[in-house]
């Protein structure tokens, strides 16, 4: 499939490009840094609240949810089923009332079964698989209920991801929520756009490189889907709205200074 650019370039070009030029809306104040602990069950995750946006650093896990493809009988998915499972009850595929997964009976996936994301449109059927997001073509996060609690975010708010290993930055939208505790997930081409190995199974990263800064209130809710495209231009208003990439470069270069400071 061609494409006019990558989406990591574009979204890197788009971000350092319009940073160099500058934004009426521009916020170079880091005046307003707050760390906050997220309190997970086993230990506190701590994150930085800067204006409008909350920035945290983890590694990231490869999710297939929403892809057509990505899960199957006899683990033929892009995933393993196993991770589709939990409690040894399937949460991430369409279940039939006895509880058993719906399988697609026809098209290019026929055979697999119906993976969802919490994300979803609320006009598509339950067991269309275009009903949900994904994770092949668009760029999302997953977060778990503490973060969302914490800090408001709801479904389908935007973000911004970048790699710190390679510099690659991505837009990406909030499409799943995640098991209590875990947090540092994306989507399959949300990895990609990120260069990092985008297999589900074996890909991703252990590293906390991965800075996410998302944007509470900033997305249509629950029940609406957006494009790739629509994600990039609407993530871009509001994070240069917010200061763009200059503002999270001096806000982040402050942070760890500060955090260098601390007793450990």
């Amino acid at each position: 499939m061609k494409k006019p650019l990558p989406i990591a370039l574009a979204a890197a070009c788009v971000l350092f490009c319009s940073a160099a030029m500058g934004t009426a809306h521009a916020q170079d104040s880091c005046a307003d840094i707050e760390t906050v602990d997220v309190q997970f069950e086993a230990r506190a995750f701590p994150a930085q609240r800067i204006g409008e946006a909350v920035l945290f650093h983890a590694g990231m896990y490869v999710d297939a949810d929403g892809a057509p493809n990505a899960y199957g009988p006899h683990n033929r998915g892009l995933d393993f089923t196993a991770n589709a499972l939990r409690g040894g009850r399937f949460l991430s595929v369409v279940l039939h009332p006895d509880g058993k997964p719906v399988i697609q009976r026809s098209g290019r996936f026929k055979g697999f079964y119906v993976s969802t994301t919490s994300l979803h449109n609320a006009a598509g059927s339950p067991t269309v698989p275009g009903t949900y997001v994904d994770a092949r073509k668009i760029p999302y996060i997953v977060l778990p209920p503490e973060f969302m609690k914490q800090f408001g975010v709801s479904l389908g708010d935007l973000a911004v991801v970048t790699n710190q290993s390679n510099g690659k930055t991505s837009f990406a939208i909030f499409a799943d929520v995640g098991p209590h505790g875990k947090i540092g997930e994306g989507s399959v081409a949300l990895a990609r756009a990120l260069g990092l190995n985008d297999d589900p199974r074996y890909g991703g990263t252990g590293s906390s490189s991965i800075a996410y800064l998302v944007f509470p209130k900033s997305g249509l809710g629950p029940g609406k889907l957006r494009s790739a495209r629509e994600i990039r231009s609407s993530t871009l208003r509001v994070f240069r709205r917010w200061g763009g990439a200059r503002r999270l470069r001096e806000c982040s270069n402050r942070e760890l200074a500060m955090m260098g400071k601390r007793p450990r």
